[in-house]
């Protein structure tokens, strides 16, 4: 988000962002302030958990932090995390924002950072946020950001039980705050401390503390699969089925993913649908499914990824193909393994400091020094794309 001045002298702040073009961040000097904020946080709520992931991101001056929290969610979705930080910064630590947009919020910024492999990083953070969602009432936490994450300028997922569980109610995807409630929604305190245990469980999985990891999960289960919201025990089911593979136990994972898809499609939630299904994928994998019907059922999640602009599950999609496709084609598994660089890349530049050095440093995300293009952007047409060379040619040779 961007604050200028505009000819009155009033300081004006908005944000829009596309999902066709990530290094996009307009700023409207005209947004009316006065429009209803309602909309705005109706809007925010289909893109970042619903069925219009793709849709331009804008927040208004006057929108509510739960707007601005939304927003994030949406911005670091498509790989965003500067913009996404930037928003989040200004909620976590607000003693007058809600304790449960404050919770979120810290929840949100470690799902970033382990987005980018930094589970260490990301746990400091689902700990603010579960104190955030567990202060007794009247108490007010400062939200500190956590020592060490924050640069100057900014703040700061084995087997279990699992049969038959509800995924809580599907909330309809254009459901307006004024017609659902904030648990339903998956938006309030409970919710909050799910979401912060669940992260602290996948923090302990990329840990490789898995007995943490399955203590954790047992301790939300009840609350994630009780919550009047589906998301909470998408979620879990996520969590568990990630266990279950690090444990290498890919058919109950398949059953876990399979739950979680079932889930998120009923509550018409592309983002965590897509998610969803790659993990079903990668546990079909590991059961002995044929190589190449996986391959071709996530060649079809990598067509939706990119039309809806969630980069950051298309980099792992890209990567799994390169595994998949590494014995039978190199030519192929190269190209894939070049793809999933490529977006990193443009990821880490859209991201602040941090973000940008997990990227770096993680085992878990392939090096971005691989790529040798020099337009990085995956929006950018490939037929458009030049090496370094040949753009320093052009550039010398224009009149």
């Amino acid at each position: 988000m961007i604050t200028r001045v505009d000819k009155s002298g009033e300081r004006r702040v908005s944000g829009t962002a596309h999902a066709s073009d990530p290094a996009a961040h307009t700023v409207d000097t005209t947004v009316d302030t006065t429009a209803d904020t309602t909309a705005d946080t109706t809007a925010l709520l289909r893109t970042a958990f619903g069925d219009r992931p793709e849709s331009a991101i804008r927040v208004s001056p006057g929108a509510p932090p739960v707007a601005h929290w939304l927003a994030a969610v949406a911005l670091g979705a498509r790989g965003r995390y500067a913009a996404a930080t930037a928003l989040l910064a200004g909620l976590h630590g607000r003693r007058d924002v809600d304790p449960a947009v404050r919770a979120h919020a810290a929840v949100t910024r470690a799902a970033h950072l382990r987005q980018a492999g930094g589970h260490l990083a990301a746990r400091r953070w689902d700990g603010l946020g579960l104190a955030l969602a567990t202060a007794p009432p009247g108490t007010a936490r400062s939200g500190t950001a956590p020592h060490g994450t924050a640069p100057h300028g900014t703040a700061p997922h084995g087997t279990a039980p699992h049969g038959g569980a509800t995924l809580g109610k599907a909330t309809p995807t254009g459901a307006s705050p004024r017609g659902a409630s904030p648990s339903a929604a998956g938006l309030d305190l409970a919710a909050a401390r799910v979401d912060a245990l669940l992260g602290l469980a996948a923090d302990a999985i990329g840990l490789a503390d898995l007995e943490l990891a399955d203590r954790l999960l047992r301790l939300a289960e009840p609350a994630a699969l009780e919550h009047p919201s589906w998301r909470p025990g998408v979620r879990w089911h996520w969590v568990r089925a990630e266990l279950a593979l690090s444990r290498d136990r890919p058919e109950p994972a398949l059953e876990l993913a399979q739950r979680a898809l079932a889930g998120a499609r009923a509550a018409g939630a592309v983002r965590h649908e897509v998610k969803s299904a790659i993990l079903v994928a990668v546990a079909e994998a590991g059961s002995g499914r044929e190589a190449e019907k996986v391959i071709a059922d996530l060649g079809a999640l990598s067509e939706r990824t990119r039309q809806t602009g969630l980069w950051t599950l298309e980099w792992p999609i890209q990567l799994l193909l390169h595994t998949l496709t590494g014995d039978t084609d190199p030519a192929r598994s190269t190209t894939h393994r070049s793809r999933s660089v490529q977006i990193v890349s443009t990821i880490s530049l859209h991201s602040d400091a941090i973000t940008r050095s997990v990227l770096s440093r993680s085992p878990w995300v392939p090096d971005i020094s691989e790529t040798k293009l020099l337009h990085l952007d995956p929006y950018h047409p490939a037929e458009k794309r030049r090496s370094a060379h040949s753009s320093r040619m052009e550039c010398k040779n224009k009149p």
